[in-house]
């Protein structure tokens, strides 16, 4: 948040007195970009399952890296230099989840053995964005449109679901092999803001650079009727090309 409010203080200071007096002729904007997401916020999980006559222990640490991101927005002004739109964009990275095991002995009571390793792990985001906004000329050729509203991002990850490990006689130690996963999804609601800057080449096309954040948090299925709460969103930065009409 504290990105997009230094863009907005910048233009302000940086916009002559006499921008407050200029027009915008054209109603409709769009803007297209490619960019990066800034990492997200790493989450966990714990479960148990059965195994021989106790319960395998499992946690898992689930890494939100940052990655990279295309978005697509467009709005019409409706009325003076407010505008209303909507955006799109759409972000994916895979990281390796942490994975540990406690195991039971299958002859002995409370005598576990520990195994660990890890799980490639996809993380997407899909954000639909709800564009309020205030169109700024700067001057002839630079443009500004600030735009905050609510959020809609639908989150895919990978969930472990089991572990899977070698053992052999006397089995008082094991194997990490692999894990099983699934793929998860769901939507939550959450918000947006950010600036969006453009130099205009002619009347009608432009290039520009935006920064915005979104947040959203969303609740996963996990298996055995559990789910997950998950942080979706980050600051997002990127570039394009940017058309007016």
């Amino acid at each position: 948040m504290r990105i997009v409010a230094a863009a907005v203080l910048a233009v302000t200071i940086a916009a002559p007195a006499s921008a407050q007096d200029r027009q915008w002729p054209e109603r409709t904007w769009v803007s297209i970009n490619g960019g990066i997401q800034s990492a997200g916020t790493a989450f966990d999980d714990a479960f148990e399952v059965p195994l021989y006559t106790e319960s395998e222990r499992v946690t898992v640490q689930y890494p939100v890296k940052g990655g990279g991101l295309f978005g697509a927005h467009a709005g019409y002004r409706i009325w003076k230099r407010l505008t209303i739109g909507a955006g799109v964009t759409r972000y994916s990275r895979r990281a390796d989840a942490q994975v540990q095991a406690q195991l039971p002995h299958p002859f002995f009571d409370n005598q576990f053995r520990a195994v660990e390793g890890t799980a490639s792990a996809l993380r997407g985001e899909t954000a639909a964005n709800v564009l309020i906004g205030w169109m700024q000329p700067v001057s002839d050729r630079v443009r500004v449109i600030l735009t905050a509203g609510p959020s809609f991002i639908n989150v895919e990850q990978t969930i472990v679901t089991a572990v899977e490990v070698a053992e052999t006689y006397p089995y008082d130690t094991a194997a990490f092999t692999t894990a099983s996963t699934r793929r998860e999804g769901r939507t939550g609601t959450g918000f947006n803001a950010g600036a969006d800057v453009t130099w205009m080449f002619t009347r009608h096309l432009g290039a520009g650079g935006i920064v915005q954040i979104t947040r959203a948090r969303a609740r996963l299925a996990a298996g055995n009727d559990r789910t997950i709460t998950v942080d979706a969103g980050g600051v997002q930065a990127g570039a394009g090309i940017r058309f007016f009409f």
